[in-house]
């Protein structure tokens, strides 16, 4: 057996031991869901012509969401699509506009590409003939609302440029702020000035303006779109009211539930766990109490794209627990990776009664843990796991905004 393989089998057990499966693990366990990756596969075709809406999932504490997600994101890279995975946490909070943005270009991953998303976009539209013009038309046509900063960078692109702007360019795409004295003075030596009007636009702005110039960039790159996928979503059930009124705005956007803001070549499925609509949404009356807070904040839009999500999630595709035929074959796929991974062979392990409370991933935690106690003191053991349950408890701490950021309310 070649080392390559063994190493990789080991980390792909490590990675399910951990409960974060690796592209090793998501690769060889693959995904029974059949009708959802079907779908998913159908709105890969043509995302720039035909948008569709994004699609959310629903499912108890390891059932297979991350890894479904895992899934599809490896889908969706073999068919030459930008993938960028982005876990909602406290540092990237779904509430305010430019966060997720910004995680989801850091996270953006390429099929066999090593490289930074953005660097190796960037660096492709400069040696496809005729890219970096048709991408400056696009964005200087006044129908896609885009801020003349990025027409002045496609046409600076061009020309020769200096590191330092490069970089500065590169970072402003990413999420930071424009470099505009270093574009006006790059401007003005191309003898440009007067081209450009390089004025301020509000951060929220250019945070929507870069989820739409981002798909188009990757296109002329020569990638087929920008498939992100959002995971742990029911954190935004312990935001504040206000914070997680705009976490729903934003999942909407993110989602391309209205039909006017869609942004073609951008594909988003969204996880989150299946007792969230009751939990929260209706146990605290959001779909009624959080509609008109906005409502009487002046944000009409916003309150319409929360409704839509709210509705998006109660309507979410569920992930069923696996049957015992199921867990078998989940079973013989990790046994015949662990005996790959340690050159022993693993016997059929047990499965244990499934229950309510009993996950995926407490199966499969079990099963390379009798493998273990086996393999290293002969002893055969049952493991017992602790169940997890949802917490939506409300924690300040979530509801803070970043320093610097800007409260859309």
């Amino acid at each position: 057996m070649m080392r390559s393989a063994r190493v990789a089998a080991q980390l792909a057990v490590e990675a399910l031991r951990a409960g974060v499966p690796n592209r090793e693990a998501i690769h060889r366990l693959g995904s029974p869901n059949t009708s959802i990756e079907a779908d998913f596969i159908g709105s890969l075709r043509d995302p720039f012509d035909y948008p569709q809406p994004g699609m959310m999932l629903a499912g108890g504490f390891g059932t297979g969401k991350s890894h479904l997600l895992g899934y599809l994101g490896e889908i969706a890279r073999r068919r030459n699509f930008v993938v960028s995975v982005v876990v909602i946490s406290k540092e990237t909070p779904l509430s305010i506009p430019g966060i997720t943005l910004a995680a989801a270009v850091r996270n953006a991953r390429t099929q066999n590409i090593n490289d930074d998303a953005i660097t190796s976009a960037l660096s492709n539209i400069q040696r496809i003939q005729g890219a970096v013009q048709a991408l400056e038309l696009w964005t200087s046509d006044p129908a896609q609302g885009m801020s003349p900063v990025f027409a002045a960078i496609l046409y600076l692109l061009n020309r020769t440029m200096e590191a330092a702007l490069r970089h500065s360019i590169e970072a402003f795409l990413a999420g930071a702020k424009p470099p505009l004295p270093a574009l006006r003075t790059a401007l003005k030596q191309a003898g440009a000035k007067s081209m450009f009007d390089l004025g301020t636009v509000k951060p929220a702005d250019l945070a929507r303006q870069r989820m739409r110039f981002l798909p188009q960039l990757f296109r002329a790159a020569g990638f087929a779109g920008w498939v992100v996928l959002l995971d742990e979503a029911e954190l935004i059930g312990r935001y504040g009211p206000l914070q997680r009124a705009l976490a729903y705005a934003e999942l909407s956007q993110w989602l391309g539930l209205y039909p006017n803001l869609n942004i073609p070549g951008l594909v988003a499925v969204s996880a989150i766990s299946d007792d969230f609509y009751d939990q929260v949404i209706n146990a605290k009356q959001d779909d009624e109490k959080l509609i008109l807070q906005l409502q009487s904040r002046n944000l009409p839009l916003q309150a319409d794209l929360a409704r839509r999500a709210m509705a998006a999630i109660k309507q979410a595709r569920k992930l069923r627990p696996p049957d015992d035929s199921a867990l078998r074959q989940h079973e013989e796929k990790i046994r015949a990776c662990y005996t790959e991974a340690y050159g022993w062979e693993a016997p059929q392990a047990d499965i244990a009664a499934r229950t309510a409370n009993r996950t995926m991933r407490h199966h499969i935690r079990g099963w390379i843990t009798q493998w273990d106690m086996l393999r290293i003191q002969g002893v055969h053991t049952t493991p017992i796991e602790k169940a997890s349950t949802s917490d939506y408890s409300e924690d300040q701490r979530l509801t803070e905004l970043p320093e610097g950021s800007d409260d859309p309310g």
